[in-house]
Parts: structure tokens; C-alpha cells; sequence
């Protein structure tokens, strides 16, 4: 039997010119991730990252940590299908609509950009309305369809590994929350919102062979507690 690590990137850079690079708190955050892993003997067998900068950024990071280790670890290849999904283009599109049936809402997307809290709560009212599939619009893709095509292609890549192994693959919140309630049978709203609780640098773990896939712990982050330091969860 195999067990995969699905791996959340680090933290970005949040309400930067350009969000898709670690911060420094999120290299930090990679590297005590494979400090970690590196001192538990965790040995991968095959990895694989998205294209989006933050996930191969915390990949290398924590391959410097297995180096430092005296340990390899093999360099990822690398599949769009573990990409996030387009939140920008939700907001963008949802957010006009909801307008329209609430002015009120207004307010807190004035202020989103300059307060974490205020962002996710506007976040999180516009990714449940699209995943509840209330809104069929031409221009967006359903959750549904990126639960799919996320899902299939990692357990494609598990199907590649037909003698188990480990497997880590770094990505983002969305791909690890379809895996999950592919596997566990989800209502869409409640595979979404599960996005939400994954800490930066967590580890989701599953065990896999011959075509069946089961979880084994979620959002795994222990590793980020004291005394590893201080201020290492983050969520966004």
C-alpha cells in the first residue's frame, strides 16, 4: 500500500502586487515542513507540483531542507491539473452579482483588500455561491468540473505508482479539498468550505493501491508548532 502527501504551499504574498510568490514566512515555512518530514526518515518515490510558482517555490524549499539532510529527494514533475483554481475570475464574476441582491455587501468588498478577516468572509460568501452551482454562467468553469478534472489527475498519478511507494505532491487548497470529498463523498458546499480550514505547509495524507484511494489524516501541521517557532500557522 502507498501513501500520498498532498502538500499545501506556503504561505504567498498576500495583497502584493503579484500573490503567487512565497513570502519569506512562507519559505520559512516549507523548510520546517522538510526539516520535519527529512527527520521523521519520510523517503518520496515520485513527486509532482503545479505550475503556479508558490507550489514549486515551497517543492524547492523543502528539497533544500532534504539536502541539508544528507537525504534526496526526487525533483517534481510538474502538472497544471494541481494548479488552484481561478478565484480572481469568481470574484470578478460573482461579486457584481451578488451586488445586485445585496447593496450592503458593498461595504465589506471595499475593504477586503485591507483586512484579512473582511477578505474572507467576502471569500467565503462568493466561493459557497459557486459551488452551490446556483449561477450557471459560460465564462466560469463549475467547482464541480475543477473537483473532477483535480481528482482524476491525481489519482491518474497514483495510478502511475502501481507498486504504492510515496508520493508528495505540492499544490493548493482546492485540488487537496476535491481529493478529499471525491474520496469521502461530499456535498460541493462542504468540499469547498473544508479549503478553508488548510493551514500553509500542511500535510493531507492518504494511502492508495490498485485503484482505491482512502484518507488518513487531514490538514496535518503539528510540525508547525513550538517549538519549531513562533507564528508558523497561517492560513492565507
Amino acid at each position: 500500500m502507498g501513501t500520498l502527501y498532498l502538500i499545501r504551499h506556503g504561505q504567498a504574498s498576500f495583497g502584493a502586487a503579484d500573490y503567487d510568490d512565497l513570502s519569506e514566512l512562507g519559505r520559512r515555512q516549507a523548510r520546517v515542513l522538510g526539516r520535519f518530514m527529512a527527520g521523521a526518515g519520510i523517503r518520496f518515490d515520485a513527486c509532482w507540483s503545479g505550475s503556479l510558482r508558490r507550489q514549486r517555490q515551497t517543492a524547492a524549499e523543502m528539497a533544500e531542507s532534504y539536502r541539508q539532510a544528507g537525504i534526496a529527494m526526487p525533483r517534481p514533475s510538474e502538472n497544471p491539473v494541481l494548479d488552484e483554481y481561478d478565484y480572481e475570475t469568481v470574484l470578478r464574476t460573482l461579486i457584481p452579482i451578488i451586488l445586485e441582491e445585496d447593496p450592503v455587501f458593498g461595504k465589506a468588498v471595499g475593504d477586503m483588500l485591507s483586512d484579512r478577516r473582511i477578505f474572507q468572509n467576502v471569500f467565503g460568501r462568493v466561493m459557497t455561491r459557486w459551488a452551490s452551482g446556483c449561477d450557471r454562467l459560460d465564462a466560469l468553469p463549475s467547482w464541480e468540473g475543477f473537483c473532477s478534472r483535480a481528482a482524476a489527475g491525481i489519482q491518474e498519478m497514483l495510478n502511475g505508482c502501481p507498486g504504492g511507494g510515496r508520493v508528495a505532491v505540492f499544490t493548493s487548497g482546492g485540488p487537496i479539498a476535491a481529493m478529499v470529498g471525491r474520496v469521502l463523498g461530499l456535498a460541493p458546499e462542504m468540499a469547498i468550505a473544508l479549503s478553508w480550514q488548510l493551514v500553509n505547509a500542511s500535510i493531507t495524507r492518504f494511502k492508495f493501491s490498485r485503484g482505491r484511494t482512502g484518507l488518513d489524516t487531514f490538514n496535518e501541521k503539528g510540525h508547525l508548532a513550538p517549538p519549531a517557532g513562533e507564528g508558523l500557522v497561517t492560513y492565507r
